[in-house]
């Protein structure tokens, strides 16, 4: 129950309003934090440790849509001397072509193609080395960039919201200054003096690994798979130790779902489209390479948010001998949300939870607004609550429902960070909300946000915890696996009962 949260009673509740929840709730689901009052984590401790010890910080590449990197929490957590986009460019536009740690990694262009990836990827590799290096002279030589990255604040709301889950750092209340008030005077017509907002708002905002750094991997929405390849091809080029895949790869594999076609022309007529051989070899390539680096570095997927019978594609790539996570969303009140797939995932991890009503499922908030008991079936409607209820004086009801069932709303959502102004999810009326040091809207830098994106958020954020704190480390062949095994827990279930196996940072071994 809501007491289980450890949180206060924000009062009377009317329709239409949630009882007051923590926004950083799920840390305490995944054993991260010890106590939401004080915010006590023996894992942040360990990882701190090691950090201060000059230990170097964990590299998470998120292949996602661009992020905000200016947001408060997020700007020292963001790589952005390593991000590339590839909206606008097949081969990628380095945010930062000069920088020094661009000029490491592509050694002149010679650096040779990892033993562990096909020799079909060499083409690739070659092609996108000279690419790098073509703008990094560029660059040098202050020549005006043919073409330009595609990181606009309206493509980044999915991003950003991921990059806080995964790694955002907490602010003290001195850092962001908010702005003075000017009240509407109705019977001027004009503003009033300047209001003083009262004490600082603190952003004490944090992901699950505020130690990582972050390595966004632009991508276009519907991508080809040569665009992909080499996505993954910088994932290994900068060394990540988690991959993060929130999103779907528009694969024939992953599109045909119900059939089992060998041939460019088998999936043609499957889909409807026309598909060359060429295509089809560059996506079973795309597929060797997920599978090959799953190995050393785990890729952790998003299973999809459409309750099917299928996972999404790479998710649905996930198997007993590869390193790929499959993630699906655990409500608050510990069962998958209404969204999450029905086929078996690899782990659940919290996010928040989706009303459905159909005929697999009932599951509906009691005290939305806009909910209206008399409008639904009768055969059904006794059995709806809300995670966090207060009781109902009810024997029978008490004994049918002690804790949770199918029927059971979760009102929490996750909170992260989110672009401020209006291409945000939690959107402002002003279009710049930062005017220097002063923020005129801090409500539009954080937002609600759930889905099976979220799960992976967090699950990626506690693996690269675990490689902070020392708990676990990648990069070497069989680790992607052993880290798959280690987030699983003891379970060795084929079919997972509800909501179970969930990560939890117990998981994860002590240091040696």
């Amino acid at each position: 129950m809501h007491d289980d949260l450890d949180l206060p009673d924000d009062g009377p509740r009317g329709t239409g309003h949630h009882r007051a929840y923590h926004a950083l709730w799920h840390l305490q689901k995944i054993g991260v934090v010890d106590d939401l009052k004080t915010f006590t984590s023996s894992a942040w401790d360990d990882a701190d440790q090691r950090i201060e010890a000059k230990a170097k910080r964990t590299r998470v590449a998120m292949i996602d849509t661009s992020v905000a990197c200016k947001h408060p929490n997020l700007k020292d957590a963001i790589a952005t001397d390593l991000a590339i986009d590839f909206f606008s460019h097949p081969l990628g536009v380095p945010l930062q072509p000069a920088s020094d740690a661009l000029k490491q990694l592509i050694q002149n262009g010679t650096r040779p193609l990892p033993d562990f990836l096909h020799s079909k990827a060499r083409p690739f590799w070659t092609d996108f080395l000279e690419h790098l290096q073509k703008c990094r002279k560029a660059a040098l030589n202050n020549e005006r960039p043919r073409v330009r990255p595609a990181t606009r604040s309206s493509f980044s709301a999915h991003g950003t919201a991921m990059a806080g889950l995964i790694g955002a750092r907490p602010l003290a209340p001195d850092v962001v200054k908010i702005a003075k008030l000017r009240p509407f005077d109705v019977s001027t017509g004009g503003e009033t003096d300047p209001v003083d907002p009262g004490l600082p708002v603190g952003f004490a905002y944090a992901g699950v690994d505020p130690f990582c750094e972050i390595v966004p991997i632009s991508t276009n929405f519907d991508p080809e798979p040569e665009q992909l390849i080499i996505a993954m091809l910088h994932a290994v080029l900068i060394g990540a130790e988690v991959i993060v895949l929130a999103r779907d790869f528009p694969a024939p594999k992953g599109l045909a779902h119900c059939v089992e076609p060998e041939t460019a022309e088998a999936y043609s007529a499957a889909l409807g489209v026309g598909l060359s051989e060429e295509e089809m070899a560059n996506w079973d390539l795309l597929e060797r390479i997920v599978k090959a680096v799953s190995l050393r570095v785990p890729i952790v997927c998003a299973s999809g948010n459409g309750a099917d019978d299928f996972l999404l594609y790479p998710a649905s790539l996930a198997e007993p001998g590869n390193g790929i996570i499959a993630v699906g969303a655990r409500t608050a009140a510990g069962q998958p949300a209404s969204y999450t797939p029905k086929a078996a995932v690899t782990v659940y991890a919290p996010s928040g939870d989706g009303e459905r009503l159909d005929a697999a499922m009932q599951r509906l908030d009691t005290v939305d607004a806009g909910y209206r008991a008399g409008d639904q079936s009768q055969c059904y409607v006794a059995d709806l609550h809300n995670f966090g209820d207060d009781p109902v004086v009810d024997a029978d009801r008490a004994a049918r429902f002690p804790k949770s069932n199918e029927h059971t709303y979760s009102p929490q959502d996750l909170i992260s960070t989110d672009v401020p102004g209006r291409a945000g999810y939690n959107s402002s009326p002003y279009t710049q909300v930062f005017t220097g040091q002063t923020m005129l809207d801090y409500r539009s830098a954080f937002c609600r946000f759930s889905g099976t994106s979220g799960a992976v958020a967090v699950t990626a954020g506690l693996i690269s915890l675990g490689i902070s704190a020392g708990r676990i480390s990648t990069g070497r062949d069989g680790d992607g696996l052993a880290v798959k095994r280690i987030l699983r827990g003891d379970s060795n279930l084929c079919h997972n009962p509800p909501a179970e196996p969930a990560v939890h940072w117990r998981h994860f071994p002590p240091k040696p």
